[in-house]
């Protein structure tokens, strides 16, 4: 900030700062929206929609600083294990998702899918619990139920592209009430491949050591040189 200052001044940077090494910690910015004041609204992000505010977040490493970026916006993740439900559209998404069905299988989750997921899953040795979908209302298990009684820890919903035929129409309300019943239920809902992907990989490293808050002070401390 103190550099931003003095350069709109008209000052020069000191000679020598911007070779200075970066600190050994990983800093993450989250974004937090307001999902739940928001009646009906679908938690899948365009490029027009604004965040209602943000934290950041340090950690000893990208894992680190992405969990406790999650948290502090509110999406508890199931670090040490839980009931996920993975409901993947289209066959492209449903064989991309089945290695990271895998990782969470081997990290002890419960993997509950919509009945073409769970085939998809099971053609690759994954067994997953089958759930009805909303819209089959009185079959049970039912998604609905699921959700409602809190027998879900974390949802999964990789949506279909919104330039898909109409035949698909039913699949794709169905994919926005899961995620909307999520945001109603507070449960962390993801919406892609990659947040996905780097999750998990988070949840298996955070598993292997215990978490370390630190003050900021303390972070500043290992820097080689500070410029206020």
């Amino acid at each position: 900030m103190r550099l931003a200052a003095e350069d709109f001044m008209g000052a020069k940077i000191p000679q020598g700062i911007m070779k200075l090494p970066y600190g050994k910690y990983v800093s993450i910015k989250a974004p937090i929206f307001s999902f739940m004041r928001l009646d009906k609204a679908d938690p899948v992000l365009g490029v027009e929609m604004a965040s209602t505010g943000e934290v950041a977040c340090i950690g000893e490493d990208f894992s680190d600083a992405l969990i406790k970026s999650l948290e502090a916006a509110e999406i508890h993740i199931p670090v040490h294990g839980g009931n996920v439900l993975i409901s993947v559209g289209g066959k492209k998404l449903k064989q991309r998702v089945i290695p990271l069905a895998q990782k969470l299988k081997d990290l002890g989750f419960t993997i509950f899918a919509t009945e073409d997921t769970a085939a998809a899953l099971k053609n690759s040795g994954i067994y997953a619990v089958k759930l009805y979908k909303i819209h089959e209302y009185g079959m049970e298990p039912n998604i609905m139920g699921c959700l409602q009684n809190g027998a879900i820890d974390l949802v999964i919903n990789i949506p279909l592209p919104t330039t898909v035929e109409e035949k698909f129409k039913t699949i794709m309300e169905d994919e926005y009430k899961i995620r909307r019943m999520a945001v109603d239920y507070n449960l962390p809902v993801i919406i892609n491949l990659q947040l996905t992907e780097v999750l998990i990989e988070a949840i298996e490293k955070i598993r292997r050591k215990e978490r370390e808050i630190k003050s900021l002070n303390e972070y500043h401390q290992t820097l080689k040189e500070l410029y206020w």
